[in-house]
């Protein structure tokens, strides 16, 4: 399976995203447990998804089973787990959308980078 981190890919290349939320279906949440749960804990990550261009940059390897949770109850230390992106946890609910709302939460570390790609001579 793949994730794409469309907005924070610089914050996971550069190791500083360890978590994500996701507005996932219950079908793709659920995917997402059984395959922890069938010990597949490497997913592929990258920058796009694959059909509007995107490229694979490397690996995440989930250190927990994937759970809901209320986006109000984010913890703080998350908002520097989400990438440090945003001042507080109160800009990154507003910013995400309504506080009652049940998200994915995703924790991984990054793990095997792809490397650069060069560029072609002509």
């Amino acid at each position: 399976m793949i994730i794409s981190f469309a907005w924070t890919t610089e914050a996971l290349l550069a190791g500083r995203k360890t978590c994500t939320r996701r507005r996932w279906s219950e079908k793709n949440f659920q995917r997402w447990v059984r395959a922890w749960r069938d010990g597949h804990h490497i997913h592929d990550a990258w920058d796009r998804l694959p059909r509007t261009g995107g490229r694979k940059v490397g690996q995440i390897r989930l250190t927990c089973e994937p759970y809901r949770e209320r986006l109000g109850d984010m913890p703080d230390r998350d908002v520097a787990a989400e990438g440090n992106l945003w001042a507080n946890t109160d800009e990154f609910v507003t910013l995400f959308g309504d506080p009652e709302e049940r998200v994915v939460v995703i924790r991984f570390e990054f793990v095997n980078p792809q490397p650069k790609l060069q560029p072609t001579l002509l």
